[in-house]
């Protein structure tokens, strides 16, 4: 019994020690899990956070070269950009200048130079605090404009314009010229090339405290002007530190080391202590993550190659020391020891409940993590736990996919304002398109929203599937005619047949009054030569009135008709054959563009009434017929691009466009289109130039400009073209047409329909949703609304 008691209690001790080495083993095992597990959990969410600020600061970085280069493709469609205004002289795309700018506040200012030295620049003076100390500028001061050239003595001179928030002059300082925009980096690379390029960071010639920036540039066809924007470093720099938090040093850098811009940096970046960071960038490397000890602090550091659209390579790099992203777990994990210490001594089974306590939420948080990922933001939750750490960060993911929604939102709202004003633009640049584009947008919406609530016939499967498709169609409609940017003014404009940017029916006038006085003169020259002078008189009195009878005649041409007769046409070849005298060059004072086609002729020389010269054919490019193949275009193309002929031009049998310019018109889908698929639309915006590019075709195949039939075109295609139509027509805002009635609207769509130049089942649901009722009622006038009887044509 003794020997029992006594080998009881040896083996006691080794039982005790082997249950608490396995327990020991289990808190030591378990408890590093946990450590591992939050810790491994910690670098992930500060992972996923740099990731997604890198991914915003090269979002961020590709939309400031989009957006510039947009606008400045947008300024080289107007030929006025090449002007350089002078003292006192209002810019003719000021306001367009300061629209934009204002729209984007990141612009330091938008410039043009030439090679004459000539210098125009709109700058922002709340882009910098300095600005306005710098050039003695009020707070009052919104705009200042800067013009260099030479004035008519010659002399190079340059005025600095203070203007306020509307434009207003406040007041003009003359100083002595010492900028000359020929030697600066951005007019010498844009010279060279022929696309938008983007500078190196350089300092500022007129920058109030030498700060850096970049500049997009671009030579404006067919001319020796650049046209600049200029954003400063430190609104770059800005623009990245919304996107950090407070304790990130973020770096802005080039894989040589040179610094672009730095954020939260107390020491001098260029300390060579900074220097291991740039040496471990490896070309192949497209995102690496590592840790580093600086000044004795470990850092956590995630870099990203951030690549632009003009092959530029920039790196970001984000440094965090390690101890604050451990911060928040470290506390906590120590009292957790001590818990499951206690826990565990207690009684071991509760080892498993812990365990399954801890390790649940954070695979719950892994799966919320992956929702991020994913892009899945609405559909991220906070996760239900007691553990704070855990509840904290899940609550920090679920905040972060909240923001980087926001973003997405705003983003969104960017693009549609941009649209807009795009449209807006158009609508504004002729009187002849009213606000077409601003309603066209709404009559498509209108039907299209009837289209998805109807379930019979060809709209039984047609349903917006989401907000995004809505928007796709929507954008469609906006940018239907972004090609109208391209057609000239004069063109849209031509309201007589001899009209190009002016009414040539002035010069054909001025040589009629040539040929009466001539005919005066031959009058009292035979007079004096002994001719009878009662007869000479009489003669001369027919030859004015045949005159006068004539003009008359060249001049009703001129204003076009519905038709003109055969017999109208064969005496205006009559009347060109009348001949005049000219006495002056007709070489000198011209353009370049016209030196290329004007022939020279010894004077006085013997010249016809009215003439169709080789002066007057413009000639087309040669490679459009390449284009139209790429872009599967079906429309016959005019031998020439503009054919100006005094006799071409009269005898136009209908209307005052010759076929060369209603091409030209017509040409505006094909230029929607060929932008329209150059941009790079995400997924969820892919049909646009689809929707938008084909709102001219027909059923049939006699559309353009492919030439498409039913088949090919989608439902939302065949609604924006009824929705087209039926606003030009109803339109009243055209100074070229008096407004239709709705019930003559409706009829021509009806026979349209007939025709199978639209489509019949949404001409149908047009009308029998009253969508063309309500359209009416808002925006059509009291005398256009008469009663119209559907019932004929459903």
């Amino acid at each position: 019994m003794k020997k029992k008691n006594r080998l009881f209690i040896k083996i006691r001790p080794t039982i005790s020690f082997t249950l608490i080495t396995c327990i020991s083993i289990v808190i030591i095992v378990s408890l590093s899990l946990q450590y591992y597990f939050l810790k491994q959990l910690a670098f992930d969410a500060t992972k996923n956070s740099f990731s997604n600020i890198a991914l915003k600061v090269k979002n961020k970085i590709q939309e400031l070269d989009k957006t510039s280069n947009n606008i400045i493709e947008v300024f080289e469609l107007y030929d006025t950009s090449t002007k350089i205004a002078k003292k006192n002289e209002k810019h003719p795309l000021l306001k367009l200048f300061t629209t934009i700018i204002k729209n984007n506040t990141y612009i330091y200012s938008l410039y043009v130079g030439n090679k004459n030295k000539d210098f125009f620049e709109v700058i922002n003076l709340d882009t910098d605090e300095n600005l306005r100390k710098r050039y003695n500028a009020t707070q009052k001061t919104k705009w200042l404009i800067l013009k260099i050239y030479k004035n008519d003595k010659g002399k190079r001179v340059e005025f600095h314009e203070y203007l306020d928030k509307n434009l207003n002059l406040l007041k003009t300082v003359e100083i002595n010229p010492t900028y000359d925009p020929t030697i600066r980096p951005w007019f010498i690379q844009a010279q060279k090339s022929n696309t938008i390029i983007k500078t190196a960071p350089y300092e500022y010639v007129y920058s109030a405290s030498g700060a850096k920036g970049i500049t997009y540039s671009k030579r404006i066809n067919n001319s020796d002007t650049i046209i600049s924007i200029d954003l400063l470093l430190t609104n770059i720099g800005d623009v990245i530190k919304k996107e950090a938090h407070k304790s990130d040093k973020i770096i802005l850098f080039k894989k040589n080391g040179n610094i672009e811009t730095s954020i939260n940096f107390k020491d001098k970046i260029t300390d060579p202590k900074y220097k291991k960071i740039f040496n471990l960038i490896q070309d192949n490397v497209e995102n690496k993550h590592f840790t580093l000890n600086i000044d004795k602090t470990n850092y956590y550091i995630y870099f990203s190659k951030i690549d632009s659209i003009y092959n530029n390579k920039d790196y970001l790099a984000i440094l965090t020391p390690v101890n604050i992203i451990m911060k928040p777990y470290s506390e906590k994990i120590m009292k957790s020891f001590l818990l499951t210490i206690l826990v565990l001594t207690i009684i071991i089974p509760l080892i498993w409940i812990a365990t399954k306590v801890l390790v649940t939420p954070v695979l719950d948080l892994m799966k919320e993590n992956k929702k991020i990922i994913n892009r899945d933001f609405l559909n991220v939750k906070i996760i239900d736990t007691h553990i704070k750490e855990l509840y904290d960060l899940s609550v920090s993911l679920s905040n972060m996919s909240k923001s980087i929604k926001e973003y997405e939102e705003k983003q969104k709202e960017l693009m549609d304002s941009f649209i807009k004003i795009l449209a807006s633009a158009i609508d504004a640049k002729s009187k002849y398109t009213g606000k077409h584009c601003e309603r066209v947008p709404i009559i498509t919406m209108l039907i299209a929203k009837k289209a998805h609530e109807c379930n019979e016939g060809i709209f039984k499967n047609f349903k917006f599937a989401n907000k995004d498709e809505e928007r796709e169609l929507s954008i469609a409609a906006w940018l239907h005619d972004c090609g109208k940017v391209t057609t000239p003014e004069y063109v849209i404009d031509k309201a007589t047949k001899l009209e190009t940017i002016y009414n040539r029916i002035h010069e054909i006038r001025t040589r009629f009054e040539v040929i009466h006085r001539d005919l005066t003169i031959k009058m009292y020259e035979n007079i004096l030569n002994g001719a009878n002078e009662e007869k000479e008189k009489k003669t001369l009195e027919k030859e004015h009135q045949r005159l006068q009878e004539e003009f008359e005649i060249i001049a009703n041409a001129n204003i076009g008709s519905e038709f003109m007769k055969e017999e109208d046409i064969k005496k205006i070849n009559e009347i060109a054959n009348r001949t005049w005298i000219r006495y002056f060059d007709n070489t000198i004072g011209l353009s370049l563009e016209e030196e290329k086609h004007q022939n020279k002729t010894n004077t006085p020389a013997k010249e016809k009434l009215l003439s169709d010269k080789k002066e007057h054919i413009i000639k087309r490019d040669k490679d459009i017929n390449e284009l139209y193949s790429k872009y599967k275009f079906k429309l016959d193309i005019p031998k020439y691009q503009y054919n100006l002929g005094e006799i071409y031009n009269l005898t136009i049998e209908k209307g005052t466009l010759n076929q060369e310019e209603r091409f030209k018109i017509n040409e505006h889908i094909i230029m929607s289109i060929i932008m329209l698929e150059k941009l790079s639309w995400p997924n969820n915006l892919k049909k646009v130039p689809e929707y938008a590019g084909a709102h001219h075709e027909t059923l049939i195949g006699t559309g353009y400009p492919r030439k498409l039939k039913k088949q090919q075109m989608s439902i939302p295609a065949r609604i924006m073209a009824v929705a087209d139509i039926f606003e030009a027509l109803t339109a009243s805002d055209r100074p070229y047409k008096k407004a239709k009635k709705l019930s003559e609207s409706i009829e021509i769509l009806a026979s349209m329909a007939k025709n199978k130049h639209i489509d019949e089942d949404i001409f149908k649901l047009f009308l029998s949703s009253n969508v063309y009722l309500e359209y009416a009622k808002k925006y059509l006038k009291k005398e256009q609304l008469d009663e119209v009887d559907i019932s004929k044509y459903l």
